[in-house]
C-alpha cells in the first residue's frame, strides 16, 4: 500500500489494479480541505490506530465520512476551543458558514465513486472560486431556487431597485 491511510482514496485502498489517476489526488485534496475547515480528517486518526489492516481498508472504501459542518458541531471541547482560536471565529458560526456549499464541495471531492468526483484540480478550484464570488457551484443542486437565491445575493442593489420601480409602477397604475 502506498499512501497515508487518512488521505488514501477508496481506489487506493481497494488494491484492485484500478488505475490511480488525478481523481485520487482530488480525494486527497478533499481530505486537506476537510482538515482545513474542521481541524480533523474525515476519518479520525485514532480510529485507524485501533483497527486491523483489512478493517482500515474497508472503512476507507465503504464508510461515509460526516459532512464538515456536522463534524464541526460534534467536536470535543478542547478541539472546539483550538479551532475557535485558530480561526478567530466561534465554532457555531464556523459550522453555519461551512454548511451548504462548502459541505457540497468537500463531499464531492470525497465521493467513494471516483466518477462522481471532480475530474481535475482546476474544476475543484473553479468551484471554490465560484463559492467565494457567491455564484452557484457545480457541486450543488441544480435547482432554480438555489440559482435565483445566488443571483439575488450577488445583485442586491439592482434587485431592490427593480423591485421598487415595479412596485411604484403598480401602485401608480
Amino acid at each position: 500500500v502506498i499512501g497515508t491511510p487518512a488521505y488514501m482514496s477508496p481506489e487506493q485502498a481497494q488494491m484492485s489494479g484500478l488505475d490511480v489517476d488525478t481523481r485520487t489526488d482530488i480525494y486527497s485534496l478533499g481530505v486537506l480541505l476537510y482538515e482545513l475547515l474542521t481541524g480533523t480528517t474525515p476519518f479520525e486518526r485514532e480510529k485507524f490506530g485501533d483497527v486491523s489492516y483489512d478493517e482500515l481498508r474497508r472503512i476507507i472504501r465503504e464508510d461515509e465520512p460526516p459532512k464538515p459542518s456536522s463534524r464541526i458541531s460534534t467536536l470535543r471541547a478542547d478541539q472546539s476551543s483550538t479551532i475557535s482560536e485558530q480561526r478567530g471565529i466561534d465554532v457555531r458560526r464556523l459550522g453555519q458558514m461551512v454548511q451548504g456549499e462548502l459541505d457540497w464541495i468537500v463531499m464531492k471531492s470525497l465521493e467513494k465513486d471516483r466518477a462522481h468526483r471532480y475530474e481535475t484540480a482546476k474544476n475543484l478550484a473553479v468551484d471554490i472560486e465560484r463559492h467565494l464570488r457567491d455564484e452557484p457551484v457545480s457541486a450543488g443542486p441544480p435547482s432554480t431556487c438555489y440559482r435565483l437565491r445566488k443571483f439575488i445575493r450577488r445583485n442586491r442593489v439592482a434587485v431592490v431597485a427593480a423591485t421598487l420601480v415595479i412596485g411604484a409602477t403598480l401602485m401608480g397604475a
